[in-house]
């Protein structure tokens, strides 16, 4: 049986000497820009709070848009904390992560992600941050994050590793999450999609595996293993195995009816992780091989109309981190390590290597700064699979037509 030891990297001990070199190129590589200055946030407003008042100094104006766009943040974030209260922005999330596998031995060269998503089009948000830091990567993705690729294709990933050509070890990071939506508003599992007019939902598998259960029962939920619905696979699997999660945590039939979907969710990524972990203890030999795993459940904070005013945000919230290096296990707090600053995030957004073309003025222009614990930044074009400012200029073009007729 591995051993394990814990990991935790307090603030000030994290120097510039232990960042990712990927990331010392990113934020030498974009050229400076002049920013006005910027004051220590202040401490969130309570909901019903008046705004901030601007100072009559000859920056006031500047500094009091500055305190209310942290409140704002601040709220945003409180909205999914109060549900999920590791989460962190998707972007500071990854960052700190990179920095503590890269004190184990894993970089973009030398290992092969393997990541397990909901086949949902708003996760690719979070799957292209992952691509950006190790390349490409497997999918194993499955409708709700049911893990249902096998041993054969877990295999399949890990025989595509790098190998380390000084010891001949394979490198492999774990990536296994459900999702769910929380809207700006703080609504759980609403979000607003382009091109529809209607609120939508997320995750829609687990929201429908939700109310199965509670109508079916925990009983007859419990198929056995190996029985699925021939014209719904990986929904009636990502049933059962939830059912059984349940079961076996000590749900009944009576119980779960004060289940909700936030709750569902963490079950999922329970299940999740513990479906990961038996494939990789068949499939992984840890004298050939060192691996990480990274699990937990991916947040999607969009605004009520996917067009206004309102930043769409990607929050993750870890729930296992861990380092297995010559079979002993090393659990990794990202909690204890400092965020990245804004102007950092912003940086490594527009840097060269970060895999899309965004200019530093666009960049510069997304939503960024500082959210309780954490550093946010607005999901932008090309992260996001549909442009929200292609759509407004579109809208405003017809406009300008109508009024020419």
């Amino acid at each position: 049986m591995a051993t394990s030891t814990h990991m935790q990297c307090s603030g000030p001990r994290v120097t510039a000497s232990q960042l990712q070199p990927r990331t010392i190129r990113s934020l030498v590589m974009v050229p400076p820009r002049v920013h006005a200055p910027r004051r220590a946030p202040l401490a969130p407003l309570a909901a019903s709070s008046a705004p901030a008042k601007s100072s009559t100094n000859g920056n006031g104006a500047a500094l009091a848009k500055e305190d209310v766009e942290v409140q704002y943040l601040t709220k945003r974030a409180a909205d999914v904390t109060r549900h999920f209260p590791s989460a962190l922005g998707v972007d500071d999330f990854m960052s700190r992560l990179e920095i503590a596998l890269f004190q184990h031995g894993f970089q973009n060269d030398n290992s092969i992600a393997m990541v397990n998503l909901c086949r949902d089009e708003v996760t690719h948000a979070f799957k292209h941050k992952i691509d950006q830091v190790f390349g490409s990567s497997f999918s194993v993705h499955g409708l709700g994050g049911v893990l249902s690729c096998g041993l054969v294709g877990m295999g399949a990933g890990l025989s595509h590793s790098p190998v380390d050509e000084s010891s001949g070890k394979e490198r492999y990071v774990f990536f296994s999450f459900p999702h769910i939506a929380i809207d700006s508003k703080g609504v759980v599992g609403n979000i607003a999609r382009p091109g529809r007019a209607a609120m939508s939902c997320a995750c829609g598998a687990i929201i429908k595996s939700l109310g199965d259960i509670k109508r079916d029962g925990l009983t007859c939920s419990c198929k056995p293993p190996g029985v699925h619905d021939p014209e719904d696979v990986e929904l009636s699997v990502l049933k059962q195995r939830l059912a059984r999660r349940l079961e076996f945590e000590g749900q009944t039939d009576a119980s779960i009816e004060a289940l909700d979907l936030a709750e569902l969710t963490r079950v999922a990524e329970r299940t999740i992780t513990s479906d990961l972990e038996f494939l990789i203890s068949k499939a992984v030999d840890t004298s050939k091989a060192d691996y990480a795993v990274v699990t937990g459940v991916q947040i999607h904070n969009w605004g009520q109309e996917f067009d206004n005013e309102e930043p769409n945000m990607e929050f993750v919230a870890p729930a296992k981190v861990y380092a297995v290096i010559n079979g002993k296990r090393t659990y990794l707090d990202l909690s204890k390590m400092p965020a990245l600053t804004p102007r950092q995030i912003r940086l490594l957004a527009s840097a060269p290597d970060s895999h899309y073309d965004v200019s530093p003025l666009a960049a510069e222009e997304a939503v960024c700064n500082t959210a309780g614990p954490s550093t946010v930044r607005e999901i932008d074009p090309p992260y996001m699979y549909s442009s929200r400012q292609s759509r407004r200029n579109a809208k405003q073009r017809m406009q300008n037509f109508t009024k020419l007729l």
